[in-house]
């Protein structure tokens, strides 16, 4: 699939890459973006990128089907996979994911993070920790009875973890 995708890259490449990549940078939060349903796309590469992505547990993962547009490289190939089969494999895929999410989002429970303060909503502040995208990624719920600078970042503590949000406390 990658070649038919054109990435210059192999599977065997890519993992290498992954593992030079956490050897050099301790802690590091990788992302990735898929594809469902690109045409030519089998049930059996399907199950391998299942497979690839228990095995690389992403830190966040996004996924979107593939549709069928003017002025892409692949718009020549043909669509051949119906709307709900992308969607089904689409909705495969994310609950593997979600598994994943909430297993690393548990390991940050009880350790300190930097948390960018986006806003403060319902009684509560909503922020994210250094390594999330705003209105992408997990989210981190602070209680908090004291003002906290909107805009600013906190040490916040991980008390409760979700499968894609996060619940804390501000650590002085």
């Amino acid at each position: 699939m990658l070649a038919v995708m054109k990435r210059q890259i192999t599977k065997e490449e890519m993992e290498e890459l992954l593992v030079n990549i956490r050897e050099k940078v301790p802690g590091i939060c990788l992302r990735t973006t898929l594809i469902a349903g690109f045409p030519g796309e089998t049930p059996d590469d399907v199950e391998e990128l299942k497979a690839f992505l228990q095995q690389q547990r992403f830190d966040r993962v996004g996924i979107f089907t593939y549709s069928h547009e003017e002025g892409t490289s692949a718009y020549h190939l043909t669509d051949n996979i119906p709307t709900q089969v992308k969607e089904r494999r689409a909705q495969e895929i994310m609950e593997i994911q979600q598994e994943i999410s909430y297993e690393k989002n548990f390991e940050k429970v009880g350790k300190s993070f930097k948390v960018l303060i986006d806003k403060r909503e319902a009684g509560r502040y909503l922020g994210r920790t250094e390594f999330d995208s705003v209105e992408v990624d997990n989210e981190v719920v602070i209680h908090s009875d004291k003002e906290i600078p909107i805009g600013e970042f906190t040490n916040v503590r991980i008390t409760k973890a979700y499968d894609y949000d996060l619940e804390g406390e501000v650590v002085d």
